[in-house]
């Protein structure tokens, strides 16, 4: 047996080498899942602004926006856009302005494609532009005025009407108006100062003679209306507080005594004269310690019938003609009654001026509007297609802009 003495110290063999940790792969970048569409808005309207929107996949996602202006050829920031859309509005961008968003999260980031932004603006030519969509001719285009465009802050340019308008342009005036109730005191707009109907609810409107003079003398065509107000069907109250007992016919007496003796409506004459039937405002009257409101309706096939009736007899009594129209809103002519259309027989009598405004952005529409049972007869005559046209020089704003029918200064034959 071996003695200590002889015992070696053995050496230690090489250090075992430790276990390579796997190498962590990089984190993908941002994807773009949804990418921006191209949109088209309107200056002016209900449809003004557009909201691009991206769609993206990664960790601790940050978003910039950036826009290019129309023949630009750099990107720049848009100042405190950092979400994942942008509402871009009419009133700050051009139209050709293009936008992209810049994602960067864990890994990298990614640029969206990019989407233009196009800004319609108020057509100067529906007449054309509604004879190239549908297919029609012999269109003229026009205003429909009142004393809302005669005020002591602005007033319309009647010769810049007339440029827009061009040949056989055309502007409705308002005649007068039942929608003020009797004995209740109203801010007369020409003047701002304060006036108070009587014990009739009629009022002629302050600018109709101003304007006729200066539209005859500018060269356009006229046409005539009269908004429907309170007559003893509409009040429901029985002291009749707001109609005092006037009638369609007593209406039709004061509409045809204002059209005559402006002189302006010759026996010649064959303007439309038209009933506008839509509802009005609500007022609050007083009786014996009580407030009672009551908001205007709308007049019924009824009334209407009456009123153009009554007008007709008293201008053809005269030797004057009647190219009698109603004005109201395409969804209305479509109103079912127990058979059929509720306009029927009013459509046997008038013609249709109709309002019908899409998006309302100054520009024609994408359809023609619906006319229930003036479908019969030919359709409409008159479109009232926005109430956003401008123009430059007009002295006011927003307009309601009318395209017509070259019959539409013809009347109903019988």
């Amino acid at each position: 047996m071996p003695s200590n003495a002889d015992a070696r110290p053995v050496a230690p063999g090489p250090a075992a080498a430790p276990a390579a940790l796997p190498l962590a792969e990089p984190l993908p970048g941002p994807v773009i899942t949804v990418d921006l569409v191209d949109a088209v808005i309107g200056r002016y309207g209900t449809r003004t602004s557009a909201t691009f929107k991206v769609e993206a996949t990664g960790e601790k996602l940050r978003y910039q926006w950036q826009r290019l202006a129309p023949y630009a050829k750099k990107w720049k920031n848009v100042s405190g856009a950092k979400k994942a859309k942008y509402t871009a509005k009419a009133t700050t961008w051009a139209s050709g302005t293009s936008f992209r968003v810049v994602v960067t999260g864990t890994g990298g980031k990614v640029t969206s494609a990019p989407a233009k932004l196009t800004v319609l603006y108020p057509t100067k030519s529906p007449a054309k532009d509604a004879e190239a969509a549908f297919g029609l001719t012999g269109l003229r285009q026009g205003v429909d005025l009142s004393a809302y465009q005669w005020t002591p802050a602005a007033k319309i340019r009647m010769k810049k009407v007339d440029a827009w308008a061009g040949k056989d342009g055309f502007t409705i005036l308002r005649n007068g108006s039942g929608s003020r109730p009797i004995k209740q005191q109203y801010t007369d707009a020409c003047t701002n100062k304060a006036r108070k109907t009587g014990t009739e609810p009629v009022t002629e409107d302050c600018a109709y003679a101003k304007l006729a003079k200066q539209a005859k003398s500018a060269g356009l065509s006229l046409g005539h209306y009269w908004f429907n107000g309170w007559i003893a069907s509409t009040d429901s109250t029985t002291q009749q507080l707001f109609a005092g007992g006037y009638s369609a016919t007593a209406s039709a007496e004061q509409f045809v005594k204002w059209l005559k003796r402006d002189g302006r409506y010759t026996k010649s004459s064959t303007d439309p004269l038209v009933l506008d039937i839509e509802a009005g405002n609500a007022w609050t009257k007083a009786k014996d310690g009580e407030k009672i409101k009551q908001k205007l309706r709308a007049w019924n096939p009824s009334e209407a019938a009456e009123f153009l009736t009554a007008v007709k007899q008293l201008l053809t009594a005269d030797g004057y003609q009647a190219n009698l129209y109603v004005y109201m809103s395409a969804n209305r002519t479509l109103q079912l009654g127990p058979t059929g259309y509720l306009w029927q027989d009013v459509a046997g009598i008038a013609k249709l001026w109709v309002a019908s405004w899409g998006t309302n952005n100054g520009r024609i529409p994408d359809a023609q509007p619906e006319v229930g049972p003036w479908a019969e007869a030919g359709g409409w005559s008159i479109w009232q297609y926005t109430s956003n046209a401008r123009f430059s020089g007009s002295g006011v704003g927003a307009l309601d802009g009318d395209i017509a029918k070259a019959d539409a200064w013809t009347p109903l034959a019988g």
